[in-house]
C-alpha cells in the first residue's frame, strides 16, 4: 500500500512540474536546456521540456579505451552520467538528446592514430553501445561541426588529421570535405536508431559559414542520406536585429528545400544571448524567439544554460541569484500567450521530432545502365507510392529505378496514412561514363585536360574541393567538381591540388616512342610536380615557375614507351598548385610542335539552355545538329550558336572547319 501511495503521489508531482512546463501549452515543440556542470538543477522539469547533456554524452567523455566488442564497451566505459541523466528525463518527462555521436574535437584520445579497419571498428562498437544503453533515444546529434574549417584547429592540428582518418575510416576516402563520411554515419545511425530524429549539428551558421551550411546539409540529402533534421547551434546572433534573423532563418531553410529536393525539420539546438546586458538580452530574445518558435518548419529551441554563472559564456544565463532576468520574465509570458500555443509544426512525429516519412537511396550517383533502390520508411503508412516526372514507378517500402538516361532524377515518395499523406523525395545523379565526347582520344594528338572521362569521383577524377569553379568561373564546360577556368583560347584545368588526378581513355595507334609535353602553368616560386601515366608507362616531371598566374608554357616530359591499344592516360597533381591546358603525344621527335587537332575543338556550355559557343574551330565552320533519329535540325555557320529553336533532348554536333570534321555530344535542358 505504501508503495502504490508513493507512486500515486510521484505521478501528481511529475504532473505538476509538466504543467509548468513552458512549452507544455505546445505539444509539437520543445523548448529545452543543458545540463549544469554536469548535473540537473532541482528546478529543471518545472520549466524545460527537453534536455541535452552538455558534455556528458560526447563521444570524448565516454568511450576511454580501445574494446573489442560491445560488451566489453558497455561494462567498462564512462557510462556513469550519461546514464543518470537518461533516467532522470524518462522519470521526469523531459524529452532526451543524445549529444553527440561524432565530432572530430573531443574524441576519445586514444584513437588519436588510428586508422582504417582499426578506427571503423571501435566506432562501430560506439553506435551499436550507444544504442543499446539508450535504445528509446529520441533525438540525436549524429554528426556535430563538419564544415570544412570547423573542429580541426584542436590539440595543434591533430583534430583535422583525425577528421580524414575518420573520412577514410567511415567512407574510404581521404577527402572530408566531400562529406561522404557523414552520410555513412546518418545511415549508420538509422540502423541502430530507426526511430530517433538524427540532426546534423553546426555553429556560424546564420553569419559566416551560411552557404557552406547550406551545402553540407543539401550535400547529404542528395547522397541519401536518412537526415531528419538540421541543427543552428545559434550562438552566432547577439547582434542580429530580429528582421535579420528571420531573412537568415527562412533563406537558409528554403535553399536547404531547393537544393536538396526534401523538406528537413530545423531545431535551435544552443541558443543563447551573451554579453548584452539585461535589456540587451531581453530585446535579442524578444525579437528573435517568436520568429523561431512560430515557424512552422522548426521543430525546437535548446537553450545553451539558464543559471547565470554557469554557462559556457559570460553573462547569457537567464536566471541570477535565484531571481529571473528580464529575458527570463519575457520567455515566461510569452510561452504563455496563445501565439506561442498556437504555433504549429510541419514535422510533428517522432516525439515532436523530424518527418514522419524517412526516404533514401541506396546511392546517390549511378552510372548509366545501373539501378538505384529508393527505400521509404513511415510507421502505419498503408501505402508508399513513388514517381518520376509524374509517372509512377513503384510501390511498396523500396523501388528499383533504373533510368534509360543521363541525368538529375527527382524520385517523388507518397505515404498514404489514416490522417492523410506525406510527401518526400531524393534526387539522384544518372552519369553517363566513358570517354569524353564517348570515343577513345587519339594518340599520336594532343589531349585537352579539361576533357577527362565521364564517370565519377574516384574513378574518372579525384577533387579536393567541392564544386566546379575557378577564379567565379563556375559550371561553364563540365558539371562535377573539377575545377576548370577560361583561358585565352579555350579552358583549362585549373588551381590542381596535390592529390588530384584526371583520367582520360585513349588509343595509341601503334607501339613506340614518344615525346610527350605538358603545357601548363604554375606561379609557384619553387614551381610543381605531376606524374604523367600510360598503361604501365610511368613519367614523373618537374616543372619551373611559368610566370605570373595563369602563363602556361610547353613543358617537355621526356620520352614514354606506348603500346598499341586503348588504355587509361593518368595526370596526377604532385604538388600546390598548377594549371593544366593540354598534353601531347608525338612519335616523330623532331616534330613536337606539329601537333594532330584531336579533341582540340569544344562545345561550352555542355548542357546548355539558351546559346553555345564552339571553341577551337575558327571562323570558317558549319555546324550541323543531328536528332538521335538521324534528321539534321539546326545548320550554322557561327561560333557562338542560339539555342532558341532547338528543343530540349540530345543532339549530336557535326562540326566541319577546313581541315577535319569532329562530332559533339549536346545535350540541351531548358
Amino acid at each position: 500500500m505504501k508503495k502504490l501511495l508513493f507512486t500515486v503521489a510521484a505521478s501528481l508531482l511529475l504532473m505538476g512540474q509538466a504543467n509548468a512546463q513552458l512549452a507544455k501549452g505546445n505539444s509539437c515543440k520543445f523548448l529545452g536546456n543543458i545540463t549544469t556542470r554536469g548535473s540537473i538543477p532541482s528546478d529543471y522539469a518545472t520549466m524545460w521540456n527537453q534536455l541535452t547533456p552538455e558534455n556528458e554524452t560526447k563521444w570524448g567523455s565516454i568511450a576511454n579505451k580501445e574494446v573489442q566488442s560491445v560488451e566489453q564497451a558497455l561494462s567498462s566505459w564512462n557510462w556513469g552520467s550519461a546514464d543518470k541523466e537518461y533516467q532522470w528525463c524518462k522519470q521526469n518527462g523531459v524529452q532526451f538528446k543524445f549529444h553527440c555521436l561524432l565530432w572530430t574535437s573531443q574524441y576519445p584520445s586514444y584513437l588519436k592514430d588510428f586508422t582504417g579497419d582499426r578506427l571503423r571498428k571501435q566506432i562501430d562498437i560506439w553506435f551499436e553501445a550507444v544504442s543499446r544503453k539508450y535504445p528509446d533515444v529520441t533525438i540525436i546529434d549524429v554528426v556535430n561541426e563538419a564544415i570544412p574549417g570547423h573542429a580541426e584547429g584542436d590539440n595543434n592540428g591533430q583534430a583535422k588529421t583525425f577528421k580524414k582518418n575518420l573520412s577514410q575510416a567511415m567512407s574510404g576516402s581521404t577527402n572530408p570535405g566531400d562529406y561522404k563520411w557523414i552520410t555513412e554515419a546518418f545511415k549508420m545511425a538509422r540502423k541502430f536508431f530507426p526511430n530517433a530524429v538524427l540532426v546534423y549539428n553546426d555553429y556560424n551558421t546564420f553569419q559566416w559559414q551560411k552557404n557552406e551550411f547550406i551545402d553540407l546539409v543539401s550535400t547529404l540529402v542528395k547522397q541519401g542520406a536518412p537526415i531528419d533534421a538540421y541543427g543552428h547551434q545559434s550562438h552566432d546572433l547577439n547582434d542580429m536585429s530580429g528582421s535579420d534573423f528571420k531573412s537568415r532563418l527562412y533563406d537558409i531553410h528554403n535553399q536547404i528545400t531547393q537544393k536538396s529536393g526534401r523538406e528537413l525539420a530545423c531545431f535551435l539546438t544552443e541558443y543563447d544571448i551573451a554579453k548584452q546586458g539585461d535589456n540587451g538580452q531581453k530585446t535579442r530574445y524578444s525579437e528573435q524567439i517568436p520568429i523561431a518558435w512560430e515557424a512552422d518548419f522548426v521543430s525546437g529551441i535548446t537553450l545553451w544554460g539558464y543559471v547565470h554563472g554557469a554557462t559556457w559564456v559570460d553573462d547569457s544565463g537567464l536566471i541570477k541569484n535565484g531571481q529571473d532576468r528580464p529575458a527570463m520574465t519575457w520567455l515566461r509570458q510569452y510561452m504563455a500567450s496563445d501565439a506561442a500555443k498556437k504555433a504549429t509544426a510541419k514535422f510533428c512525429g517522432k516525439n515532436a521530432g523530424g518527418p514522419t516519412l524517412v526516404v533514401s537511396a541506396s546511392e546517390s550517383a549511378i552510372e548509366l545502365g545501373q539501378s538505384v533502390t529508393i527505400t521509404g520508411e513511415m510507421k502505419d503508412a498503408s501505402q508508399i507510392t513513388y514517381s518520376v516526372n509524374g509517372n509512377q514507378i513503384g510501390t511498396g517500402s523500396s523501388v528499383k529505378f533504373t533510368p534509360n538516361e543521363a541525368g538529375e532524377y527527382k524520385i517523388e515518395v507518397v505515404a498514404t496514412y489514416s490522417k492523410g499523406t506525406a510527401k518526400s523525395s531524393v534526387t539522384v545523379k544518372v552519369i553517363e561514363v566513358g570517354p569524353y565526347g564517348g570515343k577513345a582520344a587519339v594518340i599520336p594528338g594532343k589531349i585537352e585536360a579539361e576533357n577527362y572521362d565521364n564517370g565519377f569521383a574516384g574513378k574518372a577524377y579525384n577533387d579536393l574541393s567541392e564544386g566546379n569553379s575557378c577564379d567565379d568561373f563556375t559550371n561553364y564546360y563540365r558539371s562535377d567538381d573539377v575545377d576548370i577556368k577560361k583561358i585565352s583560347d579555350g579552358v583549362a584545368l585549373g588551381h590542381c591540388q596535390k592529390g588530384e588526378w584526371m583520367n582520360y581513355t585513349v588509343d595509341v595507334a601503334e607501339d613506340g616512342d614518344y615525346d610527350v609535353v605538358l603545357r601548363v602553368g604554375t606561379g609557384n616560386s619553387d614551381g610543381g610536380k605531376m606524374t604523367v601515366t600510360v598503361g604501365n608507362a610511368v613519367k614523373e616531371v618537374e616543372i619551373e615557375k611559368t610566370g605570373d598566374w595563369g602563363t602556361f608554357a610547353d613543358v617537355k616530359v621526356g620520352t614514354m614507351k606506348l603500346y598499341k591499344g586503348e588504355q587509361v592516360l593518368k595526370l596526377s597533381i604532385d604538388k600546390d598548385w598548377i594549371d593544366v591546358d593540354w598534353i601531347s603525344f608525338q612519335k616523330d621527335p623532331t616534330s613536337v610542335s606539329d601537333f594532330a587537332n584531336n579533341n582540340v575543338i569544344s562545345v561550352i556550355p555542355n548542357p546548355a539552355s539558351s546559346k553555345i559557343e564552339i571553341l577551337g574551330a575558327g571562323n570558317d565552320v558549319k555546324v550541323e545538329f543531328v536528332s538521335l533519329a538521324g534528321s539534321v535540325v539546326k545548320v550554322s555557320n557561327e561560333a557562338e550558336i542560339s539555342l532558341s529553336d532547338v528543343a530540349n533532348g540530345i543532339y549530336m554536333l557535326r562540326i566541319t572547319t577546313p581541315s577535319e570534321t569532329t562530332v559533339k555530344k549536346l545535350v540541351v535542358k531548358k
